[in-house]
Formats: C-alpha cells, sequence, structure tokens
C-alpha cells in the first residue's frame, strides 16, 4: 500500500514525508472540496519530497475554460509528476488530443463505484480511479478483484458529503446583511455537526465524523489517503506515525452499511 496525503502546506509535506509515499496536491482555481490549494510553482518545490505527486483538477469546466485547462494540463506535463485527479472528462479528450503522457485518475466522487466503468475508463487513458467514500466493504473487494485500474481510497479524515456551484452560505449571509465571512462554517442537525465551507466554486459540506478505517487491513495494494483538512498538524502526523494507536474513534461510514435505497412509501 502506499501511503497518501492531502495536505494543507508545503511546511506540512516536508513535516511528514518520510511518513508517506504520496502527496495529492488541490491546484489553486481548478480543484473543489479542498480548503487549501496550491501553484504549479508550490508543485515544482513540492517535487523536491522526492515523493509521488498527484494534482487535483476536479472541478467541472465551462467552454470558455477548456483554453486555460489546455495550457494548464501541458504545463503540468512538463512538470513530470506522477498524475492528474480529475473529475470533468474534457480532461481526458484533452490528454488524447495533446498526446500527453501524465497518468489520469478518474474521481467522480459518488460516481466511482464499480469494476466495469472503472476499466472504461480506464481503457480511454485513466490508469487511476479514486473510489467512492460510499461503498461497503464487499463492493471495494469486488472491484479489487476485478478492476484494471490502480486505486486510492479515503482511509482517514472528514469526508466530502455535498457540493454545490450555488454559494449557500454567503447568499444567506448577503441576504440577511450578516458580516461574517469566516471560512469554516458549521450546520447543526438532529444532534450533528457537519462543517462546511463557501469558497470560490460554490459550497461543499463534509461528514460530521473523522472517517478512521485503520482497524482494516484489506488494502494492501491501495493509494490509502489520509485528509489533512479540519485536522491539527500535530493529531494527522500522529495518526500517520501510528495507524492503530490514535484519539480518534474508528468509524467505518458506509464500510458494514449495504448501499440499496428505496422510495419509502408512506403508510
Amino acid at each position: 500500500m502506499k501511503i497518501t496525503a492531502i495536505i494543507k502546506n508545503i511546511n506540512q509535506a516536508f513535516e511528514i514525508k518520510d511518513l508517506v509515499q504520496t502527496f495529492i496536491v488541490p491546484l489553486k482555481d481548478y480543484s473543489i472540496n479542498y480548503v487549501d490549494t496550491f501553484s504549479l510553482d508550490d508543485v515544482k518545490v513540492l517535487k523536491e519530497t522526492g515523493k509521488e505527486i498527484f494534482v487535483c483538477i476536479n472541478k467541472n469546466f465551462y467552454n470558455n475554460e477548456l483554453n486555460d485547462l489546455k495550457s494548464l494540463m501541458i504545463d503540468i506535463d512538463n512538470l513530470g509528476i506522477n498524475g492528474i485527479i480529475f473529475y470533468d472528462i474534457a480532461v481526458v479528450k484533452i490528454k488524447s488530443d495533446l498526446n500527453l503522457k501524465t497518468d489520469l485518475v478518474w474521481s467522480q466522487e459518488h460516481l466511482v463505484t464499480n469494476h466495469g466503468t472503472i476499466n472504461y475508463w480506464y481503457d480511454k487513458g485513466a490508469k487511476y480511479a479514486y473510489l467512492s467514500s460510499e461503498l461497503a466493504k464487499d463492493e471495494i473487494l469486488d472491484i479489487v478483484l476485478n478492476s484494471k485500474a490502480k486505486l486510492f481510497m479515503n482511509v482517514f479524515g472528514y469526508v466530502p458529503m455535498f457540493t454545490s456551484r450555488r454559494h449557500l452560505v454567503n447568499n444567506y449571509l448577503d441576504y440577511f446583511n450578516l458580516s461574517d465571512k469566516a471560512g469554516l462554517k458549521k450546520i447543526y442537525k438532529e444532534g450533528k455537526e457537519y462543517p462546511i465551507i463557501d469558497s470560490t466554486h460554490g459550497t461543499t459540506v463534509y461528514s460530521d465524523y473523522v472517517l478512521n478505517i485503520l482497524d482494516e487491513n484489506f488494502f494492501d495494494d491501495m493509494y490509502i489517503v489520509f485528509n489533512s483538512i479540519f485536522i491539527s498538524d500535530d493529531d494527522f502526523k500522529r495518526v500517520l506515525l501510528n495507524f492503530k494507536d490514535n484519539k480518534f474513534p474508528y468509524e467505518h461510514g458506509f464500510l458494514y452499511k449495504e448501499t440499496v435505497y428505496r422510495v419509502k412509501k408512506n403508510d
């Protein structure tokens, strides 16, 4: 397995570089569901860690943004990093049209749920896939057994649950002439507390818990992802140092929940 960290800043990356094999680096203006983002110059610095680098450009693109996307992908290709994590399939088309060499990671959030579609995108040039966090364990094992792609999977950290292009929080604040523009907000519902961020690209709501499936042992051949968002640097480093001995309780998310949903009938 390859220990993979979603980082907050360059200093953190160099602090933990001996504890990980891979960094996920969200690019500024081109990624969603991340609080901290990076420039291409930052990526050049991070290459000095000697670790695998995967940049994230997982937003949807408008037609008038495609030329900028092409230029960006050419610049990334010249960096000689390991891969691009993408959502919009324009990335696949551009890689093919320009014959770029940088590998792709298919990461369409809640859609990466079966080996058939993973293998389809593998044949289209995406040699990696980033699994949905809503999968049950038996579904993950089926994908591991039958997919061609190398797999990323979240194992620790807050998980994005919902994203909207609309500025749901800031619009509310503006409507009621409220001046609180702090980055991190929270939603309270049914006794649970959900972190929420309203950024340039819209609104993201995160899980009310820290996903922690580090008591499992079925991901030997995967990129296992540790997300540092909303986690203190000391706590994050402590988790990387010792998977089995950290202050976070085990929380399996959907790992042991059957992912079958039916319309509820009213009696």
